[in-house]
């Protein structure tokens, strides 16, 4: 992808390619005349291996090459940035941002170098990125056509599901459109009976086989049973963790047996494909639930501090509902503070715009309540068993649909002011956003707008089938409706004339506006919530679930999508047995939260601040935290964040960042408490010992030290070069300072002055001072990559430590005894102090920036360029724990009590983690709903252990089920 202005030099680097024998798709040379050029240059990017994106100030600001970066990432490419020319970062998509760039800028940089880095770059595991490549257009010819002969059968299918379900260190990752291509195959290979897990088991067997015999030798060796049943735990913790990823990466509504299995990996023996899986685990936390007798209708309030549902409270002996119920519950207490009851079950509830009142139906009664009291307000009755309620937006009056027939009323005295009768059954209605129309549809498949002062019909649509949802737009300009039709349509109100038509394989159930009114999203019987363009109709995400989509929806936000529905059918597909609502990022079409259900989800909503989603299913419905991720903070720098630390207490964590700015915050909101700027970017950060003071060093030479709560400067020491690391002695009087001018330098806070120096060949690139006070540890980037100790009080060296390439950081153990380096020869290693004797690695898939001990010393964190924050044991080198960024990782800090880690990224955040496997395990047991089922612990782990609980919080499945007693 490239700017017209880049032509010659495009030209260039494609010749260059073809003598390298790399065939290139290029839009001047490759699509035929008369043809979509727009289509073919999305199928030329679906059928390459890479996707080569030329920097410059114009194509940076190209629509067209935005459209193909976001169709490039869709489908999986590997992505290579090349700079021709600087531009400013601030407008570069993110998705060019994050990934490693290669410098071909005319005369600056060397063109032959930046070739041969695009071939080795392209070259680097190509099998995987030829099978990628093959795998997603057979994926997409198959969703486009719709022809099932073009699923995936025997062996072809075994190899896609082994692949896709073990390469989630690959780049590029597995898409979306290829786990449903999988998924969908292995669906048709086996119509009777579910074997999704077939390759699952053939694998797991293999490696439970390999495990076995890698042990089998230590155990007939070994006399001692407790070593011989721990090596065997150890065997099944690794068939259970192998077992979890492969349900996991599918997605489906087996998640929750794959976090389960995880957890119980887990308690045997952890690693860190296991504690991945718990740290990316998207099942949202329940935080309350309310059981009816039969189907649940709910509603929040709209500042979010109150969510009110109801349904049948009480049935006679005839199973007949003698009793209807609405309860209202404050959010943040979790505590009932209302209840109303009706003469039937409650269909429908909604609040005032103010919150001040609650409007509920049951049967043809329509009832406004007091929200804090219960009190009743006014009755009303329609002529109908009411379906839908909706207030206006100034809350004097409330709409009820019903049968055939929609009634507007007064909501303080329950007076009727208009009514209107339809020729079907109504289904759905809404006011427009300026009180000036009623919007309803119906069976019959007619959407009407009606001017509510005069009662007149301004328009009337239609479509094809009945009609499900409708709704206005914001700006109150358009409506949307779904049909069973198989269609969206978006209507102008003033004309009735239609805007835009999206098509669904099957009926759609739920359409709604994006806040902005820019999308609507559509959920249908086809298994797909969409997301689609309002006026041109355009489609541009589908978010798939496992069985029809009843209700979808955009956060208040307008950056997420939920959606709810049924995921799993009865044998005789009578009715629904599970179900779940799914909370996704739109934009990427990645699922980020998982709410499951017994039952298929009716409906889901958001509360108005994003924080919560209610949603219910058959006789339950139930709120949840929509945050998923173990990660406790999130703080933003308007660049890279390159070194973080927290502070003594823990209550706080600096930031410096390539911004120039180093910023304190508050770990438990992320709110910013101070902020003091260098005048160049920053690249050390660390709290003084009494948390009372920061250091921070940059590129403009000065080490400056300032007040943590207020900012204020009060010293300030400068190097003859940029400043790499700093750090405060035990005593909190010294600073000690790392420079590219190859020394490292020891200052007199009080007065500012010098008062010891370390020289190394080459730039400094992180220093460390040891608990006691006694010795330095530096690391060395140039010349001889070593990290060196030395004696403080005298600059002598007295250990040097050798890595393959630059080392650019170094910590001490708690005791001092060992130190801990990171070097970009992608390994962390630990050494003896006083001696320089290596005593363990660990290693990661690219650089590794930082490394560092946890308080107790049990662990270390690592990060690296491969994006990743990684802990270790650091007696046994094992990995326990897994996290996440969206670009590499540069800095990690362990926070005093060692519960948490923050890590900083070239993503622009800095982020606090939980990583212990005891707090993963209490994480993950407070978001699954229930514990494995017997059959499900005889199908995985067998006799191996008892049947028990996995998660102690939650009950087990009991030994036997008794029939009911006959009265």
């Amino acid at each position: 992808s490239y700017s017209r202005k880049d032509i010659a030099f495009a030209q260039k680097i494609v010749d260059t390619l073809a003598t390298q024998k790399l065939d290139t798709w290029i839009d001047w040379k490759s699509i035929p005349k008369g043809e979509d050029w727009e289509q073919e240059i999305y199928q030329g990017i679906e059928a390459a291996d890479a996707f080569l994106f030329l920097i410059s100030p114009d194509s940076v600001a190209s629509e067209m090459c935005n459209k193909e970066i976001n169709h490039s990432v869709e489908n999986g490419k590997r992505i290579l940035p090349i700079v021709l020319r600087n531009t400013d970062l601030k407008i570069i998509h993110p998705e060019i941002s994050k990934r490693n760039w290669i410098y071909c800028r005319g005369d600056q940089d060397d063109f032959n170098a930046a070739i041969k880095q695009i071939r080795e770059t392209i070259h680097t595991d190509y099998e995987w990125l030829k099978y990628h490549t093959n795998l997603q257009v057979k994926a997409l010819e198959w969703r486009r056509r719709k022809d099932h002969s073009r699923l995936l059968r025997g062996r072809e299918l075994q190899e896609a599901e082994q692949k896709l379900a073990m390469l989630e260190k690959k780049d590029p990752q597995p898409t979306n459109i290829q786990r449903q291509y999988a998924l969908e195959s292995r669906r048709r290979e086996s119509r009777t009976k579910n074997t999704i897990f077939t390759v699952g088991v053939i694998v797991i067997v293999a490696l439970a086989l390999l495990s076995l015999f890698a042990f089998n030798q230590k155990i007939l060796a070994d006399d001692n049973a407790a070593t011989a049943q721990a090596n065997a735990d150890i065997v099944l913790a690794r068939q259970l963790s192998a077992q979890a990823q492969i349900i996991f990466s599918y997605k489906d509504s087996k998640q929750q047996v794959a976090v389960l299995l995880a957890i119980q990996s887990m308690h045997m023996f952890p690693t860190g494909a296991s504690a991945q899986i718990l740290q990316d685990n998207t099942l949202a936390r329940p935080i309350a639930r309310m059981t009816y007798s039969d189907n649940a209708t709910f509603a929040f309030s709209p500042d979010g501090k109150y969510v009110a549902w109801g349904g049948c409270g009480q049935r006679d002996s005839n199973r007949s509902c003698t009793q209807g119920v609405t309860r209202v519950w404050e959010l943040d207490t979790k505590k009932e503070i209302s209840r109303m009851t009706h003469d039937n079950s409650v269909s429908s509830i909604v609040f005032s715009p103010d919150g001040k009142h609650i409007a509920s139906s049951s049967g043809t009664a329509v009832r406004i309540w007091e929200t804090a009291t219960g009190r009743e307000i006014a009755r009303m009755t329609h002529d109908n068993s009411v379906d839908s309620l909706a207030f206006n937006p100034n809350g004097r009056y409330i709409a009820s649909g019903g049968g055939t027939t929609a009634s507007v009323w007064e909501a303080a005295t329950g007076i009727e002011v208009a009514r209107t009768t339809h020729d079907g059954g109504i289904s759905s209605v809404a006011f427009s956003p300026d009180n000036k129309y009623l919007l309803w549809g119906g069976d019959d498949g007619t959407v009407h707008v009606w001017e509510f002062d005069t009662g007149k019909e301004v328009a009337r649509m239609t479509h094809d089938g009945g009609v499900n949802s409708v709704a206005f737009s914001p700006d109150g300009k358009y409506v949307v409706s779904g049909s069973y039709d198989n269609t969206a349509r978006v209507w102008e109100v003033d004309t009735g004339k239609e805007i835009a038509r999206m098509t669904h394989d099957w009926g759609v159930i739920s359409v709604a506006f994006s806040p902005n009114g820019r999308y609507v999203v559509s959920g249908s019987s086809d298994y797909t919530a969409r997301v689609w363009e309002t006026i041109t109709g355009k489609e541009i995400a589908r978010m798939m679930h496992d069985g029809s989509i009843t209700f979808a929806t955009f956060s208040p936000d307008g950056k997420y999508v939920v959606s709810g529905g049924c995921d799993q059918y009865a044998l005789n597909g009578s009715f629904c047995i599970s179900g779940s609502s799914r909370m996704w990022n739109f934009y990427t079409e990645k699922e980020i939260a998982r709410m499951t259900h017994d039952n298929q989800v009716n409906s889901v909503a958001f509360s108005p601040n994003g924080k919560y989603i209610v949603s219910g299913g058959g006789t339950t419905a139930s709120v949840w935290e929509t945050a998923t991720s173990k990660e406790i903070a999130s703080m933003a720098h308007n660049d890279n964040v390159v070194s973080v630390a927290f502070s003594p207490d823990g209550q706080y964590v600096v930031s410096g960042s390539w911004d120039g700015t180093a910023r304190v915050w508050e770990v438990g909101t992320g709110k910013e408490i101070a902020r003091t700027k260098h005048d160049g970017s920053l690249i050390a950060v660390a709290f003084s010992p009494d948390g009372r003071y920061v250091v921070s060093g940059g590129y403009d030479n000065t080490v400056r030290v300032w007040e943590s709560f207020t900012g204020k400067e009060i010293a300030r020491m400068t190097h003859d070069d940029s400043i790499s690391s700093v750090t405060f002695s035990p005593d909190g009087n010294f600073v000690v300072s790392g420079s590219y001018d190859k020394t490292v330098r020891v200052w007199e806070i009080d007065t500012g002055k010098e008062v010891a120096r370390m020289t190394h060949d080459g730039g400094v690139n992180s220093v460390v001072v040891s608990p006691d006070g006694r010795y330095v540890a530096s690391g060395e980037g140039d010349w001889e990559h070593t990290a060196r100790v030395w004696k403080t009080t005298t600059g002598k060296e007295i250990a040097r430590m050798t890595h393959d390439d630059s080392v650019v950081s170094v910590a001490f153990s708690p005791d001092g005894n060992y130190v801990v380096s990171g070097s970009w020869d992608g390994t962390a290693r630990m050494w003896e102090t006083t001696t320089g004797k290596e005593i363990g690695r660990v290693t990661h898939d690219g650089w590794v920036n930082s490394a560092v001990f946890s308080p107790d010393g049990k662990y270390v964190a690592s990060g690296g360029k491969d994006n990743t924050v990684r802990i270790w044991e650091s007696a046994t080198g094992e990995e326990i724990a897994r996290m996440t960024h969206n670009s590499f990782v540069n800095s990690v800090a362990f926070s005093p009590d060692g519960r948490y880690v923050v890590s900083g990224s070239a993503d622009g955040t800095a982020r606090v983690w939980i990583y212990r496997p005891e707090d993963l395990i209490a994480d993950a047991c407070t978001r699954v709903t229930r514990n494995l089922t017997r059959a499900e612990w005889k199908r995985y782990i067998g006799t191996a252990l008892p049947y028990q609980a996995v998660c102690p919080n939650l009950p087990i499945e009991p030994e036997f089920f008794l029939p009911p007693q006959t009265p």
